[in-house]
């Protein structure tokens, strides 16, 4: 969905930057790439009725794997909304330390890997954990938290 309205806005989604990467990839075998686990998430049945067993690709489900639907889906979001949560902003920061061959090599590396320094020798808890700690860092910025950029709504809005 975020896709569609980066694409009204005139941004250029991620789906797109994935496509011009990988030219032997179409738009169906992205989608199913990146849905695999959506659906299995989301619905208990098929279209047709019958009931789903995902057990097998749950099972190859991890914690990395959200680092990236992450990464994409507020990349995606910041084309539309023109502004992040500071925790999607911190998290944006941490992913390119943690994924440094992910960031375009135009772009100095310098700055992010001076907020995550090492990040990649760190267990998986403690690279989490440098994440929490950086986002509450982060909110006490005062000039980053009123930033236009910087989206001050909470990331969990209370039910009626």
């Amino acid at each position: 969905m975020i896709d569609f309205y980066a694409q009204k806005v005139g941004g250029e989604p991620f789906s797109s930057h994935a496509l011009a990467t990988f030219p032997d990839l179409d738009i169906g075998q992205l989608r199913r790439l990146q849905r695999q686990y959506w659906n299995a998430f989301k619905h208990a049945t098929h279209l047709s009725g019958q009931e789903r067993d995902d057990d097998e690709l749950l099972s190859r489900f991890t914690d990395v794997q959200n680092d990236h639907v992450l990464f994409i889906g507020w990349y995606d979001y910041a084309l539309v909304a023109d502004a992040m949560p500071v925790e999607a902003q911190v998290h944006q920061i941490w992913y390119l330390a943690l994924y440094p061959e992910k960031l375009d090599p135009a772009i100095s590396a310098e700055t992010i890997q001076s907020a995550f320094p090492n990040l990649r020798s760190f267990p998986r808890d403690q690279q989490k954990r440098l994440l929490l700690k950086r986002i509450k860092m982060a909110k006490s910025d005062a000039e980053l938290m009123n930033d236009p950029k910087t989206e001050n709504r909470p990331l969990i809005i209370g039910w009626p």
